[in-house]
């Protein structure tokens, strides 16, 4: 084993937390090394964000093939190769996982590979790992311990930053080890479309995986406990998803759950009989299918660390507790991303290492989630920021709301996407804007403005009198804006809302 080695920073855990902290700790000047068992980019690279994005892409190419005669193109036996979805996919991962190696090494990063033990709180063994469960590059921090080897080395950093992410966690369901029941990991290596597959979760997790299969050919149903689906995001933007769905021909099962499965009539296709009813237990229904992919609830990433001998606390779920320096309770000791449970997305994790990083090197930084953009790759996309329209009643604001649908934007019409709307959140005194929700084409690229928005404590006059190029969907969000003030150009009257008390501009 190598002897130890001291640094200023030692980072476990090279995801869009871990190394994005390494990069800039490193751009500091400070001396940085970092323990990853896998390849670099964590989950969000190598098994979510980026995979399940590609693969979107191909259902969003096919589905625009399929109707291109709606745009005077004809195309003829226009069909699916899914070895080459699976290949292009794992073509795009490979290439971006290495460029981070790249960039760790263009800054002087010191990149140890394996698991790591903690000794003491600011000291580590690095030790090797066998086969994943799931295969090369699959999911490790969770693996059994016979997956781990012996120490390789051992390194020492006046500062540590936890940064090893979360993974799927299983539910309690009488049948859920059975094969073919998988999880979000798990549906990468399905070597082919499962004609009909259930899925458990309405969240992004589920709604991006039914987009997914039922682009592909499969039968779709969607099981999800509570009455809406994305149930953290505004109503208007699960139902208008739900409506979406339908119309795709997806079976949508809200208030429900799935209560057992069995092994189904088909043995040579290995079928799984599913059991689905109401959150009640009382209304029943049976489905036979091939796969159940569970698409909810996640665990933090801290079995077999020997965490307990550092002295961190975590809360009632394992997640690591911290501060708005994402320090933890002990000193030089800090975590970052899914493993703190303050919001697991990985731009979150990104944004929470840049100011770890900052703070080991004497910068006056700190979070603020104040301003969290959130995005559901769906199709069509969902993307938020700030309050829904009721936690901002729940919080006691007197609310308006301006909804501008897509159908009314011309540029939607030519795009052949005319599908959701922009609603706009505000406080109706003096029109700040509170939040702004948008499902529809190219969602996630229009929320920044929103974003700026509450960033910058902007109002609805602020947005409406921004002159936006036409014709663009970011048309939406000046027209959502007018719509609030009670001032709407392109729509009817009807949509008119009652406007915000005028202020003086000093008031502001």
């Amino acid at each position: 084993m190598a002897e130890q080695s001291a640094f200023d920073v030692v980072i476990v855990g090279g995801g869009p937390g871990g190394y994005p902290a390494a990069i800039r700790a490193a751009q500091y000047g400070l001396r940085v090394a970092l323990v990853e068992k896998e390849r670099a980019g964590g989950v969000c690279l190598n098994w979510g964000c980026i995979p399940t994005k590609a693969m979107l892409r191909t259902a969003d190419v096919l589905e625009t093939m399929q109707h291109s005669a709606d745009f005077g193109v004809l195309a003829d036996n226009v069909r699916l190769d899914y070895p080459a979805v699976l290949k292009r996919k794992d073509t795009i991962v490979k290439g971006l996982t290495d460029g981070v190696g790249q960039l760790l090494r263009a800054n002087g990063v010191t990149v140890y590979s394996g698991h790591a033990r903690f000794t003491s709180a600011n000291a580590i063994d690095v030790v090797g790992v066998g086969k994943s469960p799931l295969g090369a590059g699959g999911p490790l921090y969770n693996a059994p311990s016979d997956h781990v080897g012996q120490p390789t080395a051992r390194v020492a950093g006046k500062n540590v930053i936890i940064a090893t992410g979360s993974t799927p966690a299983q539910l309690p369901i009488p049948g859920v080890e059975l094969p073919g029941v998988i999880n979000s990991d798990g549906a990468f290596l399905l070597k082919e479309v499962p004609r009909r597959i259930i899925i458990v979760g309405g969240g992004a997790v589920g709604t991006e995986w039914a987009t997914l299969f039922s682009a592909f050919g499969s039968e779709v149903t969607l099981v999800e406990l509570l009455p809406n689906l994305l149930p953290f995001e505004d109503e208007d933007m699960g139902r208008t998803l739900a409506r979406s769905f339908q119309k795709r021909g997806i079976k949508i099962l809200t208030s429900s759950t799935v209560a057992k499965i069995e092994e189904g009539s088909e043995k040579r296709a290995k079928t799984l009989r599913v059991t689905i009813t109401d959150k009640d237990g009382k209304n029943e229904q049976t489905s036979e299918v091939e796969n159940v992919l569970i698409g909810v609830s996640r665990r933090p990433n801290t079995i077999d660390m020997n965490l307990e001998v550092t002295g961190v606390q975590t809360d009632k779920r394992g997640y690591i507790t911290v501060d708005d320096r994402m320090r933890t309770n002990v000193k030089n000791v800090f975590a970052i991303g899914d493993v703190v449970g303050k919001v697991l997305l990985a731009h979150v994790a990104t944004h929470q290492g840049l100011v770890t990083a900052g703070v080991i090197a004497g910068h006056d930084e700190k979070m603020d989630y104040k301003a969290v953009p959130a995005a559901t790759f769906t199709h069509p996309e969902v993307a938020s920021v700030g309050l829904t329209e009721q936690k901002a009643r729940e919080a006691g604001h007197d609310v308006v709301v301006g909804k501008f649908p897509f159908a009314a934007l011309g540029r939607a019409q030519t795009y052949g996407n005319t599908d959701g709307l922009i609603k706009i959140v505000a406080d109706k005194k003096y029109g700040e804007v509170l939040g702004v929700h948008i499902i529809g084409p190219s969602a996630s690229d229009l929320i920044p403005e929103g974003v700026l928005a509450l960033q910058l404590e902007a109002t609805l006059e602020d947005i409406a009198n921004t002159i936006h190029a036409h014709p663009t969907l970011g048309e939406g969000s000046m027209e959502a804006a007018m719509v609030a003030l009670g001032l709407p150009v392109h729509v009817g009257p009807s949509r008119r809302a009652a406007a915000p008390t005028p202020q003086p501009a000093l008031a502001r």
